[in-house]
């Protein structure tokens, strides 16, 4: 067996454990456009155990927040969110991500949680653009992502689902 099929199985194996750790599985997440900057800046919140699995399962190796180098954690989760939180532009062009920094919610819950903040740039506001948020859906099949988008005074709250993680958005700034 190649060395990267035992570590998939090994990662398998012990997700099973996890994926029944909290009842519900969801991450919650704040984003506004920021027109002087002309990017989009997100705050996203997810538990940390679930985090540490994603990272596993992409990288196929050991990650943890507690026992992983931070540059080497930070670059991981950039490297998942390129692929899970994709914000795709009226022109077609797909929005890099800029890591801001990540913050640990509070340990003394059984669940504990972190919060990512990144930056989306844009070459315009919000409207006609596409966003997929995927981060966490092929874990979880219960996994609900929920956002709260602000551009200018307009606000919309979007449901990120497995079967709908794609939403097409129009909010002028």
């Amino acid at each position: 067996m190649k060395r990267s099929s035992l570590i998939t199985a090994a990662l398998c194996l012990g997700a099973a454990g996890w994926a029944q750790a909290h009842s519900m599985h969801q991450s919650t997440a704040e984003a506004e456009y920021n027109p002087k900057t002309q990017k989009l800046e997100v705050s996203l919140t997810v538990f940390t155990d679930d985090l540490e699995l994603a990272l596993m399962r992409h990288s196929e190796r050991h990650m943890s927040i507690a026992k992983t180098p931070a540059a080497e954690f930070d670059a991981q989760i950039q490297s998942y969110l390129t692929k899970t939180f994709v914000l795709t532009e009226v022109t077609g062009k797909t929005a890099g991500i800029e890591w801001v920094g990540r913050e640990s919610g509070s340990d003394r819950t059984d669940d504990p949680t972190v919060t990512l903040h990144f930056e989306l740039p844009l070459v315009s506001c919000l409207s006609g653009v596409t966003l997929r948020h995927s981060v966490l859906l092929d874990l979880f099949k219960d996994q609900t992502n929920l956002l709260h988008l602000r551009s200018g005074v307009n606000n919309l709250e979007l449901k990120f689902l497995r079967d709908a993680a794609s939403r097409a958005i129009d909010l002028p700034g």
